[in-house]
């Protein structure tokens, strides 16, 4: 009977981490599409100062680029680190990883 039940503690105790890495994947996936969103609205509106300062005869220097830069290396990490929780590799490892710690 002890059997049955360490069976069906395991099953559930599958299930939550199924659920819980499905909540993490779509929680990932919607803050990306969030930082991409704001990276393109606040690039768009420094190019846009750039453009109306340059035009209205001051700096045509493009100091929006350092901006661009900067912010555009975290969103390349961030799409790294989403990409990374997302791939196979990634679901496979963590699935043969809680294979070994029941088998032990």
């Amino acid at each position: 009977m002890t059997d049955a039940i360490e069976r069906a503690a395991r099953r559930t105790e599958k299930e939550h981490q199924r659920r819980r890495q499905h909540h993490w994947v779509r929680f990932n996936q919607k803050a990306l599409r969030i930082h991409v969103s704001v990276f393109i609205s606040v690039q768009l509106l420094l190019v846009a100062i750039w453009a109306l300062q340059w035009q209205l005869g001051g700096t045509d220097y493009p100091w929006f680029l350092y901006a661009l830069a900067g912010w555009g290396v975290g969103l390349v990490i961030h799409y790294a680190v989403v990409r990374e929780t997302l791939g196979p590799d990634a679901v496979r490892g963590a699935s043969s990883t809680q294979g070994d710690s029941e088998s032990s």
